[in-house]
């Protein structure tokens, strides 16, 4: 389980240096065009939560990612998933989470940096993309192996209960 530990830390890192280097290079609104036509950098500061969510509810959404955090944590420590597939998924929701968090209790706001220009879509930052994966690598686990399965969780061998 200390595996994931890694790219928890390493996505939580990657977030908070393209942000802190976006604040110190463009002003609100200020950026550039990464890729013409399809991707600017662009800084953006989001009070709310996805597409904007909840607006000015900073209490709300920061009790919300505390929640979440605490109720991956309890599954994964009390039913020991060995699933690969649905800890890689847990560990990027519980990573871009908590990059969010970081910003919103320190904040008050997530920066927000990566425009796609090729269509209309909200500012979003490394912490929504891992959420974005994660959520949906979660939703395709339990659409094709359903919400119960035996084979992901460390049994007892002597009582067939999850230790």
């Amino acid at each position: 389980m200390f595996l994931y530990l890694i790219p928890l830390i390493l996505i939580i890192a990657a977030d908070q240096i393209t942000k802190v280097l976006t604040v110190k290079s463009f002003a609100v609104g200020e950026g550039f065009t990464l890729i013409p036509n399809f991707v600017d950098i662009t800084f953006v500061r989001n009070e709310g939560a996805a597409f904007g969510i909840f607006q000015g509810r900073k209490w709300l959404l920061i009790a919300v990612s505390v929640l979440v955090f605490a109720a991956i944590v309890f599954y994964v420590v009390r039913y020991k998933p060995r699933s690969k597939w649905l800890l890689w998924s847990l560990t990027l929701i519980v990573a871009g989470g908590l990059g969010n968090l970081i910003d919103r209790a320190a904040l008050g706001y997530v920066r927000d940096m990566i425009e796609l220009t090729f269509m209309r879509f909200p500012v979003f930052n490394i912490a929504d993309s891992a959420i974005t994966v994660g959520a949906i690598m979660l939703a395709l686990r339990v659409l094709i192996r359903g919400v119960k399965d035996e084979a992901d969780f460390d049994f007892d061998g002597d009582t067939g209960c999850p230790q």
